[in-house]
């Protein structure tokens, strides 16, 4: 399976799991559904709304299902603009993809340690972690395939030629305006929708 598709799937497993657990978080906290009726509460000790309804679950608070549900679905909205360029463009695309994708890998190794100091497992919540790590990696070996190339070219993307300034940078600049509103977006949903 090429890189590109790897990516894609990834974040797209990660936005639809952080939109569940925001979900969740958002149906016990207003009563909507009971604590532990949901699809990943097995036992008093596997309990996603245990894990979500935790001081270790949010950051300024802000749950972090909220904020993985922004920086997936940001990147994955981001993904579908670079995907559909070409040349340059999608080269200096996926670099700014790659290594926001390697900033959220690494704020992972956080989350990660944050769980293990839980009386409860989430069975959801290291998946979109590793899901992280997955469309980092995948990121940066779709680097090394040129924007239309078939399966198996290998191209070095440091060996191309400049970056035409103007055009590109615009280009760019609307993915990263376009991701960034929908990190906004799910955060301001997320507040107006817990009534603070």
């Amino acid at each position: 399976m090429r890189s590109t598709r790897v990516l894609g799937l990834a974040l797209a497993l990660a936005t639809v799991n952080t939109a569940y657990l925001t979900w969740r978080y958002l149906a016990v906290r207003h009563g909507w559904s009971p604590p532990g009726s949901g699809l990943c509460s097995w036992t008093a000790w596997i309990d996603c709304d245990r894990v979500l309804q935790s001081a270790e679950a949010r950051f300024f608070f802000v749950p972090n299902a909220v904020l993985g549900l922004g920086f997936f679905g940001g990147c994955g909205w981001f993904w579908l603009g670079a995907r559909a360029a070409t040349g340059t463009r999608r080269v200096m695309a996926l670099r700014w993809l790659a290594n926001g994708l390697a900033v959220g890998a690494l704020a992972s190794l956080w989350f990660l340690y944050l769980m293990t100091r839980l009386d409860a497992l989430c069975p959801l919540c290291p998946w979109n972690h590793l899901l992280a790590f997955v469309a980092a990696w995948a990121a940066r070996r779709a680097l090394r395939l040129p924007a239309n190339a078939p399966t198996g070219v290998v191209h070095d993307a440091r060996s191309t030629t400049p970056i035409d300034a103007g055009a590109d940078r615009l280009a760019l600049g609307r993915l990263v305006v376009r991701s960034a509103a929908f990190g906004l977006a799910a955060v301001a949903a997320w507040w107006f929708g817990s009534g603070r």
